[in-house]
């Protein structure tokens, strides 16, 4: 194999310094998309939205690692608007089953059949 080249490819996150990369990297993202750091936990970021009935309500995205939950209306809207940012496209936009080891799933409130 002499005279032959070999590429090395080293993520990010081998190195010390790279989650907080990361971390910084994704949050100036998010801020640019208007959304804001939740103070309890800044892995949740939030903005303020508007159904298409003018109902007011928060767009939610939870952050851990590189995987996304996003809570909205139009979640696939946001994710593209995130993964541009990469030049990529998600590898998966589905409805979340589960989220860091919680079964997620859709459910009816008792006092309010209408709502989901």
């Amino acid at each position: 194999m002499e005279g032959c080249y070999a590429l090395f490819v080293c993520a990010l996150y081998e190195l010390k310094s790279g989650g907080a990369a990361w971390r910084a990297h994704l949050a100036a993202i998010m801020e640019e998309l208007h959304f804001i750091s939740c103070l309890a936990d800044p892995d949740v970021w939030l903005r303020p939205a508007q159904k298409h009935n003018g109902t007011n309500y928060y767009e939610y995205v939870l952050i851990y690692t590189d995987d996304f939950l996003c809570i909205s209306m139009d979640p696939k809207k946001i994710l593209d608007s995130i993964g541009m940012h990469f030049k990529l496209k998600p590898k998966s936009i589905k409805t979340p089953e589960v989220y860091l080891g919680a079964n997620l799933g859709r459910f009816t409130l008792a006092h309010n059949p209408s709502k989901q």
